[in-house]
């Protein structure tokens, strides 16, 4: 498990701090991994700081769903994912958060939000 801040992008350093053990009916096939949130930019969607989201390693995405995604092959970023036209739109869920617009050359998606685990 890593980390991802969802406000602003952080660098892409692939580092394995733990492992989980997830229950099978919440994976489906595919590869799997999953990263603690780092900030409140999502909150909107129901996700908070320190949650960890459960994403499913793929490179395409439907309009409207929420993605992990690699910016100019430098920066992570958590976000829901629009395409709009030439553009990929990426829009935090918290309006104190700007929405940020990309060139889809500059975008590339690493994985699909598929589930939440959070701690009380």
């Amino acid at each position: 498990m890593g980390r991802i801040a969802a406000a602003v992008p952080i660098s892409a350093i692939q580092q394995q701090i733990n492992t989980l053990c997830l229950p099978q009916d919440m994976i489906s096939l595919g590869e799997h991994y999953a990263l603690e949130v780092k900030d409140d930019s999502m909150i909107e969607a129901g996700i908070l700081d320190k949650d960890i989201i459960i994403v499913r390693r793929q490179n395409t995405a439907t309009s409207g769903e929420i993605i992990v995604a690699l910016i100019d092959k430098e920066e992570v970023t958590f976000k829901r994912y629009r395409r709009k036209g030439n553009s990929i739109t990426l829009e935090a869920a918290n309006p104190h958060y700007e929405t940020r617009i990309y060139r889809p050359e500059r975008v590339q998606i690493q994985g699909k939000l598929i589930g939440l685990i959070r701690k009380y």
